[in-house]
This record gives structure tokens, sequence and C-alpha cells, in this order.
């Protein structure tokens, strides 16, 4: 009979990947990745990293200002939209002939019935240098 031997077990290659990432990932939290020989050059990259990362943020927090400041501009025009509509219809209601007649009665003020009646002047009154000239002959 043969002999039994001893056989290492295989590891899959997606296993080595993943110790690979987590290897990075944990010399990352340590800080054992500044001690490599590479990291010195690229310390000024991680520095411009940072620093887009940084202005990002900001850029979405004042894009967020700014979206609240103009919904409250739309709610104050829309506020100030429906003020001038109401206050333009008090204003014609206010305007009319029969709410003027009506307001002015308890004053003393009484409307008239006669209708008007349109003037017209001579030909000759019309120009005043010509009533002074006729008036000295």
């Amino acid at each position: 009979m043969a002999e039994n031997t001893y056989k290492e077990p295989v590891k899959e290659p997606s296993s080595n990947k993943e110790s690979k990432g987590n290897s990075v990932f944990q010399s990352m939290l340590n800080g054992s990745y500044l001690t490599f020989e590479k990291s010195p050059g690229l310390f000024p990259f991680v520095i411009f990293l940072t620093f887009l990362s940084v202005l990002l943020i900001a850029n979405t927090y004042y894009a967020e200002k700014k979206v609240r400041q103009i919904e409250a501009m739309r709610n104050e025009v829309t506020e100030l939209r429906i003020i001038y509509i109401s206050n333009k219809a008090e204003l014609m209601h206010l305007s009319n002939q029969s709410e003027i007649a009506r307001r002015l009665a308890s004053k003393g003020y009484i409307e008239s019935t006669v209708p008007p009646r349109i003037v017209q002047e001579e030909k000759r009154q019309r120009s005043f240098l010509l009533r002074i000239f006729r008036g000295r002959h």
C-alpha cells in the first residue's frame, strides 16, 4: 500500500486580494504606510487630494445654503404677490363710482343728476393776443 502524505491547502486567489486590501487599509490606519520608500514623494499629492475634498465639502454646503435662500425668497415673492392682488382688488372696489358716491354721501356730498355740458369758445376769442388788440380799437 501507498503511504499517506500531507497536502498543503490551496489558497484561493480572491482571498489573497482581500488580505492585500485589508493590509493596505490597516497600514493606512496605523500609519505604517508613511515608512514606505515611495511615501514621501506622494505626500504633496495626498495634501492636494485633501484640499480638493475640503473644497468639495465646502462647495456642497454653499450650494445647500443658496438653495435654502432661493426657497425662502420664492415663498416671500408668493406672499408679496398675494398681498398685491388683494390690495389691487380692494382699490378697484373702492374706486367704483357707486362706492365713491356712497362714501361721499355720508359727508354731505350728493351725486349730480345733471349731465355735463360741452363749452365751446367762439372763434374770435380763441387767442389772448387777439382779444387784447381788439379791445383797444
